[in-house]
């Protein structure tokens, strides 16, 4: 089965935005949404005001997550799914940090809390098909913050795919998805380590959704001024056994504008 992934960096409302500002992009970023149809949604940057207005505006998704300070305060790194296809399992939330259970840490030299949210989901037409989904913001200015950060998702990843896969009823781990804001351009050591070869610097062989793609795909940031000039920062990775067949970046304005300062990204899965 097909399932299409996005992520999707909301910027966060700030009134000095103007004409961009969040109140005049909520419906606009619901239509960059519902416009594709995504089954997983990854967003970055959603405060808790801007989540509750978008989940009047998808009906059909349900979301999870929490701040990055914890409870309500914050940045999210909200994941939407559609209710109707997947049904969430189990879903967690860790701090990418030394301390990734107390939440509101900050680690090596981040600006900013950063955070991972992930989720177990099962197909709900195909009950025995399974996906692992990790949504994560990396840090915009310390690259050492970067580089333990996707480290530690890594980790993460590996843990829980193999606890699934113990449990008997799997001869393989889970599949799963990775996406999220890098901040980090293609040739970043950050953006590299999900793509090596597992044992490889504690790399997972994660294959990059960008490859599916014919030539280079382009800004993925452009700060509302449109284009596609640059090189993406946003990402979305996958386990060799999900390849990406279909990757997209969607740069169409709705209306005379752009529901936020980054495009979506979509990559098709065949679970």
């Amino acid at each position: 089965m097909k399932l299409t992934v996005m992520t999707f960096n909301l910027r966060y409302d700030n009134p000095e935005d103007g004409v961009n500002a969040w109140p005049r992009r909520a419906d606009k970023a619901a239509e960059a949404i519902l416009g594709n149809r995504p089954a997983l949604v990854g967003t970055q940057e959603g405060l808790h005001g801007m989540l509750e207005e978008l989940d009047e505006r998808l009906a059909a998704y349900d979301r999870i997550g929490e701040g990055r300070e914890g409870g309500q305060a914050g940045e999210y790194n909200a994941v939407w799914y559609d209710r109707e296809r997947l049904e969430a399992l189990e879903h967690g939330q860790f701090w990418l940090s030394e301390t990734p259970s107390e939440p509101g840490s900050m680690g090596w030299d981040a600006a900013c809390t950063r955070i991972c949210t992930w989720a177990r989901f099962r197909s709900r037409q195909e009950p025995r098909r399974e996906l692992l989904m990790f949504n994560t913001h990396l840090d915009h200015l310390g690259q050492t913050a970067r580089e333990n950060g996707i480290g530690l998702i890594l980790r993460a990843i590996r843990q829980e795919r193999e606890r699934f896969a113990s449990g008997g009823e799997r001869e393989r781990p889970l599949p799963v998805v990775l996406t999220g804001d890098f901040n980090a351009e293609p040739d970043n050591p950050a953006v590299l380590l999900p793509s090596k070869e597992e044992g490889e610097e504690g790399g997972l062989a994660l294959v990059n959704a960008f490859d599916a793609l014919e030539g280079a795909p382009g800004a993925t940031y452009h700060g509302f001024r449109g284009g596609e000039e640059g090189e993406p920062i946003d990402y979305i990775f996958a386990s060799r056994d999900v390849r990406p067949t279909g990757t997209k970046i969607v740069r169409d304005p709705i209306r005379g504008g752009y529901p936020s300062d980054h495009y979506p990204v979509l990559a098709t899965i065949e679970l």
